[in-house]
């Protein structure tokens, strides 16, 4: 599944939401912090915590993202 990750930068962290995923947001304080915790939210949302995401490095404005199960 591809998703749409927009990523901003505000008071010295980062937070995020997917476009596909309404109210699915995440945010860190560091790219990486939140690349864990979009994974970890994207698995809530969708009700799979076995989700992974592979994407590029993330980074400030949008970005696409495809979300896997672990194992296939």
């Amino acid at each position: 599944m591809e998703l749409t990750v927009a990523v901003r930068n505000e008071d010295g962290g980062y937070w995020s939401e997917i476009r596909e995923l309404p109210g699915c947001f995440a945010s860190g304080r560091t790219l990486e912090e939140l690349t864990e915790a979009l994974e970890e939210a994207v698995g809530q949302y969708l009700d799979d915590p076995a989700t992974r995401l592979v994407c590029p490095e993330l980074r400030v404005g949008e970005t696409t993202v495809t979300a896997m199960r672990l194992g296939y």
